[in-house]
């Protein structure tokens, strides 16, 4: 089999997404048979040697640098005659593409009111519809995902496959303590307990929400941790302005996330005492998955893929509102047996999510789409 990948979110800061790809590449290393062959095809030159992939894979960089939008639909299309089936894992095809393909749609968020600004329905949306409907097969995380591409996309259930994704088998509890100190103190400058959220700062995923439930508890249960908010700020909410009005301007870290390797990541997980991931809706969340493999307790929403993936091993809140959160938070750092409770289910929970199995069952389609 010839595989190509459109692997433009391997550049920049690797995400939810670029991370997936990433994870896909390296479980394949040791999938392939002797006459398969993998294209990485980038924007510009990415360097994929942490994976120690094998001769079967090359990365082939298209020139001009184009745009996202523009690379996708005029360069890669004329890439057909080099594959038997091309795989898309980013929600869209090159619509001029007129080999065979596969597209992975992770997430249908907008059935959700307020997740996205109203411009969405007219863009994303429309995009992702078109390239579900010309996908020979798409692949999606859960069922409550597949559903949705059929109400939404109306797609046919039989072109759906439902492929759970998950956490690398390197994401695991860490019992360093130094290495755990280390962590805190890189963050907060002390060693300090603190929260954890990992992620786009994005409209759905209610910041400002947790800020004041976060602010509200330091105050009512004289918490000592602080909130480390692990990812980039792409709404430019005005942080410093926030949290001064909250009162927990010392109290509140953000960084863009950015890391040379994703294994680094772990001790973050690792030293927090709870993670808390308020978004409205998600259709998969690789985040969650990772931090209760990592032993870590979890508050999140009822609602969705976190639903799916956490119920019975994390506290789940109906709606993320402020009143919601800060209980959900008061009651995992204060209740010691709850807490226990929490880290042992999340071990258990996570063991149903991990990428070996997720990149098998997705070349198993792909090679059924190359051989149709």
């Amino acid at each position: 089999m010839r595989l190509g990948v459109n692997a433009l979110r391997l550049t920049g800061q690797r995400l939810g997404i670029g991370r997936y790809i990433e994870y896909m590449l390296k479980h394949w290393n040791h999938m392939l048979t002797p006459s398969d062959r993998v294209t990485v095809y980038v924007r510009e030159p990415v360097d994929i040697r942490t994976l120690h992939l094998s001769e079967a894979f090359e990365t082939k960089v298209l020139r001009p640098g184009l745009k996202g939008v523009l690379w996708e639909n005029l360069l890669l299309p004329r890439q057909e005659k080099e594959m038997d089936v091309l795989f898309c894992p980013s929600y869209t095809v090159p619509l001029a593409y007129r080999g065979r393909c596969v597209v992975a749609t992770h997430s249908v968020n907008e059935v959700k009111k307020g997740t996205h600004p109203w411009w969405y329905h007219l863009t994303y949306r429309q995009r992702y519809r078109l390239s579900a409907q010309k996908a020979d097969a798409v692949v999606v995380p859960l069922e409550c995902t597949k559903e949705h591409v059929q109400e939404l996309y109306g797609i046919a259930a039989d072109k759906i496959d439902v492929v759970p994704e998950g956490a690398d088998d390197s994401f695991r509890p860490l019992e360093d303590e130094a290495v755990l100190r280390e962590t805190r103190r890189r963050y907060f400058g002390e060693d300090r307990p603190y929260i954890v959220f990992v992620g786009k700062l994005s409209q759905r995923r209610n910041i400002p929400a947790l800020l004041t439930a976060f602010s509200r508890l330091k105050k009512t249960a004289n918490i000592p941790h602080g909130l480390l908010l692990f990812g980039p700020n792409v709404l430019g909410l005005p942080l410093d302005r926030m949290t001064a009005d909250l009162g927990i301007q010392d109290s509140v870290v953000q960084t863009d996330g950015k890391l040379d390797n994703h294994q680094d990541i772990i001790p973050i997980y690792c030293a927090a005492d709870l993670f808390v991931h308020p978004s409205s809706y998600e259709g998969f969340s690789i985040t969650i998955v990772e931090a209760m493999a990592c032993g870590v307790p979890v508050v999140t929403v009822n609602q969705g893929a976190a639903r799916d993936i956490a119920g019975g091993a994390a506290v789940m809140v109906e709606e993320p509102t402020v009143d919601n959160l800060t209980e959900a938070m008061r009651l995992s750092l204060t209740n010691r047996p709850l807490a226990m409770s929490l880290r042992a289910k999340a071990l258990e929970r996570a063991k149903l999510f991990r990428y070996e199995e997720t990149a098998r069952k997705t070349l198993d389609v792909l090679r059924r789409v190359a051989q149709n």
